[in-house]
């Protein structure tokens, strides 16, 4: 059996400044050695007072973080060991790459020569052994990155924080980065926190997501599953691009009504007189002559996204849009189409509590 190097777990958690300005409310959660955790959600949600709270930079309220089974509460971020890697670089511009890789090194009073060779072992791993002499006004960002990646490598620390580290680069530079990160986080077998708002990242980095949103978590689920089985409407909304189609529809007998259509309801206890119906836009299709459940509207709007086109339907007999994704080898708009909506692809939620349905 492998035995756990640093695990990271979160008791009750609990950030109040006021008593109407609670940015964490009651978290508990484990990150094992080797697991990577994405705090996902929109700003203002609580993750990076979260990731703040588990570096000992805030003070819970109540609760505890605790690092190889160890309460931190009461440690000072200096002696927890933990590494981390913040939104901007914050790099000494006086010093060279080898110098701020080895700063924390240097602070704990390791000797020169075991400095100089985990800073030669880290640089070879990110590719900057050629940048080791320049400072950083030399560098680029994306290079600037690397070296505060190296930095907090270099010290082979219990967990490893980074809040938002990539949300300085282009696009292009980030997917580079980001695929850097997932090999480089493998090897290291150290629980990893990130904090992100960038779904892409939190779903091709992470071996588990935490979606937060006002303070709380909404699911705690690997990527796939949080894509497949939402917890609530938020996390449909707000996991998935283009964002799933959701509407709040009448019931009426078994089915709910969607413009002129009747979408057959799954078996439940007791109707609703309202539910939300969900369903993502590549989940959608052409209708062919097996399908049930069709429904039939007109093309208004056209977003050319390369391979396929994002098209918007006006439902009939509604004034509901309904987006689709749809093959991009013809010009959909203006046309009248048939589309199809697929019982096992639909996702159901209660209109009160916004909870998923388990139907």
């Amino acid at each position: 059996m492998r035995k756990t190097v640093a695990k990271l777990e979160l008791k009750q958690l609990q950030k109040k400044y006021s008593p109407k300005v609670i940015p964490v409310r009651d978290i508990s959660l484990e990150v094992e050695d080797g697991e990577f955790l994405s705090l996902l959600g929109p700003s203002g949600c609580g993750k990076s007072t979260l990731l703040r709270l588990i570096a000992g930079l805030e003070q819970p309220s109540q609760g505890q973080v605790e690092i190889g089974g160890k309460n931190m509460n009461r440690v000072a971020p200096g002696d927890r060991n933990i590494a981390m890697v913040f939104q901007s670089y914050a790099l000494y511009p006086h010093m060279t790459a080898e110098e701020n890789i080895g700063t924390a090194l240097k602070l704990r009073k390791i000797s020169k020569s075991d400095i100089k060779s985990r800073v030669l072992e880290v640089a070879n791993k990110l590719g900057l052994e050629e940048l080791l002499e320049r400072k950083p006004a030399k560098m680029s960002g994306g290079q600037r990155q690397r070296v505060a990646l190296a930095r907090a490598l270099v010290r082979n620390p219990d967990v490893f924080l980074l809040d938002e580290p990539l949300s300085n680069l282009d696009a292009l530079l980030r997917e580079q980065v980001r695929a850097e990160l997932k090999f480089l986080f493998k090897q290291q077998n150290k629980p990893v926190v990130y904090v992100t708002h960038d779904q892409t990242e939190a779903m091709t980095l992470s071996s588990k997501v935490a979606v937060l949103y006002e303070g709380q978590v909404q699911q705690l689920d690997p990527p796939r599953r949080i894509y497949t089985h939402p917890a609530n409407e938020f996390v449909a909304s707000f996991v998935g691009s283009p964002q799933m189609n959701l509407f709040t529809l009448k019931c009426e007998g078994k089915a709910a009504i969607l413009g002129d259509f009747q979408i057959i309801l799954p078996d439940m206890p007791a109707v609703p007189p309202h539910i939300v119906l969900g369903i993502r836009p590549e989940d959608i299709r052409l209708a062919k002559p097996e399908d049930s459940q069709t429904i039939e509207g007109k093309v208004y709007l056209v977003e050319q996204l390369g391979k396929e086109n994002l098209i918007s339907v006006r439902i009939e007999g509604s004034d509901i849009t309904l987006r689709a994704l749809l093959p991009a080898d013809r010009n959909w708009e203006g046309d009248k189409l048939s589309l199809a909506i697929r019982d096992n692809l639909i996702h159901w939620f209660d209109v009160k509590s916004g909870d998923r349905l388990n139907v």
